[in-house]
C-alpha cells in the first residue's frame, strides 16, 4: 500500500498579532507551527488536516478575545455549529482544507505589513507511482487567492504544444 504526502509550507512568517486568537487555534491544527518572537510559522510535513476539533469554551474565549468582523471563520463557525458553541462537548469541523486559504487571506487583509503569502505543497508518495508526485503554488494576497498544481501547469503546456504544432509528426 503506498502512503501519499504533501508537504507543505506557508511563508513569510506571519505576526501573531495579526491572527486573531479563534484563527490561532484553527490553524494551529491545519498545520504544524513554530511561534517565536511574535512570529508564526506554519508548515505540515503530512499536509494540512481537513478535520479538526474545538473545545466549545476555548472557542467561546477565543471569540470574547478580539473583534472579529472580518473573519470568515467565525463566520462559519457561528452559522454551522452555534448550537455547539454554546454546548460542551467537543465538536469537529470537517472540510477544513477548503477554509484555511480563506484564514490566510483574512490575515493578510487584516495586517498592513503583509502583502501576500505564498504556499508552496509537494506531492509525494511512499512508493514510485506517477498518481503520486507534483506540487501546487498558491499565492494569497488581499484580494486574490491564485493556485496551480504541476498538473494543470502540464495541461498548459499541452494545450500551448499542440497549438504551436510541436506534436506534429516525422516522416522517416
Amino acid at each position: 500500500m503506498a502512503d501519499y504526502y504533501t508537504p507543505t509550507v506557508v511563508d513569510p512568517v506571519i505576526p501573531v498579532s495579526a491572527i486573531l486568537p479563534i484563527e490561532a487555534m484553527f490553524l494551529s491544527q491545519v498545520f504544524d507551527e513554530d511561534v517565536e518572537n511574535g512570529i508564526a510559522y506554519y508548515f505540515s510535513e503530512d499536509g494540512a488536516s481537513d478535520l479538526i476539533f474545538f473545545d466549545p469554551k476555548e472557542v467561546r474565549e477565543a471569540l470574547d478575545a478580539a473583534d472579529h468582523a472580518s473573519s470568515r471563520l467565525v463566520a462559519k463557525l457561528l452559522d454551522e455549529h452555534g448550537d455547539a458553541i454554546q454546548g460542551d462537548e467537543e465538536f469537529e469541523l470537517d472540510m477544513a482544507g477548503d477554509l484555511w486559504p480563506d484564514v490566510l487571506q483574512d490575515i493578510v487583509r487584516r495586517a498592513p505589513d503583509l502583502q501576500d503569502l505564498t504556499v508552496t505543497m509537494a506531492f509525494t508518495c511512499s512508493k514510485m507511482r506517477p498518481d503520486g508526485f507534483g506540487g501546487l503554488a498558491m499565492l494569497i494576497t488581499a484580494s486574490t487567492i491564485r493556485s496551480e498544481s504541476t498538473h494543470t501547469l502540464f495541461d498548459r503546456f499541452y494545450k500551448d504544444a499542440r497549438a504551436s504544432g510541436e506534436f506534429g509528426h516525422c516522416d522517416s
